[in-house]
């Protein structure tokens, strides 16, 4: 009987024993299994371009601009919209004592290795017609620049102060991911103005969250009147990774005797 006993003693010793053991094991095995590790995704990885460099990837702009000229205030107002290749935009011009129009266009975008055209078509309400071909060849870090544009030679606002009836050539070069530097001439080729404009612009990065491009312009043509001029004018444009401000200071606009400052903001969305 005391045999019986003890074996039933030594038996209920060991079995709590096991329990006991196997507890911290079955917790820990829980524990683990509870916080996997998830699987790296193309969504999780990190971005390490600065904002500044990814706002060019929005797909809208909306600008408001407002030119000073000759005492008067005139006005316009630019929403653009990128669909793949293509860009479209629909635009306001409003001068309070005198033109007012409505405009609208699109660009088609075409890169292939070295070579990047962009056809561009543009009509206004007051019967204008402009069409340009733009292009950039090359592969790396230094490009070509060449150009060509016409119109119907009815007059209408642009955000662009240039000659019209034009061609353009010149070169690019790329510094870094957003630096860059460029110098172009747009010379008259179809009224016999001997009108051009030369453009050196630098675009800079000053942070992550900004950057700022200066373009300055040597004019050089004759007036409507006749008169043959030479004119130098600047431009500044500050950047932001969802808007933008940009001033102007152009003399002798259009190769008027009016001197203009343009001044706008934008949205990026």
């Amino acid at each position: 009987m005391l045999l019986i006993m003890a074996w039933l003693a030594i038996n209920r010793t060991i079995l709590f024993s096991l329990i006991f053991c196997s507890c911290p094991l079955v917790v820990l095995a829980q524990s683990t299994s509870a916080s996997p590790t998830p699987s790296p995704s193309p969504e999780s990885k990190t971005e390490t371009r600065d904002p500044i460099e990814r706002s060019d990837e929005f797909k809208s702009k909306l600008t408001f601009s407002v030119y000073f000229t000759n005492g008067d205030r005139l006005y316009d107002l630019n929403l653009r919209h990128q669909f793949g290749p293509l860009t479209a935009w629909i635009a306001g011009f409003d001068d309070p004592n005198g033109i007012k129009l409505i405009r609208v266009g699109a660009q088609y975008d075409y890169k292939k290795a070295w070579f990047h055209l962009v056809p561009t078509i543009e009509v206004a309400t007051t019967k204008a017609v402009s069409g340009s071909l733009y292009s950039e060849l090359g592969a790396g870090n230094t490009i070509a620049i060449v150009g060509v544009s016409r119109t119907n030679l009815k007059s209408f606002f642009d955000l662009f102060w240039d000659p019209s009836d034009a061609v353009q050539l010149g070169v690019g070069h790329k510094l870094s991911s957003y630096d860059r530097i460029q110098a172009y001439s747009i010379i008259d080729v179809r009224l016999h103005t001997g009108q051009q404009n030369t453009h050196v612009v630098y675009r800079h990065k000053l942070n992550a969250n900004d950057g700022i491009t200066f373009d300055a312009v040597f004019k050089s043509g004759h007036e409507d009147s006749g008169r043959f001029i030479r004119t130098v004018g600047i431009g500044t444009y500050y950047d932001r990774p969802k808007w933008f401000w940009k001033v102007y200071y152009d003399p002798h606009v259009n190769f008027t005797s009016h001197t203009m400052v343009r001044t706008g903001i934008g949205l990026k969305f």
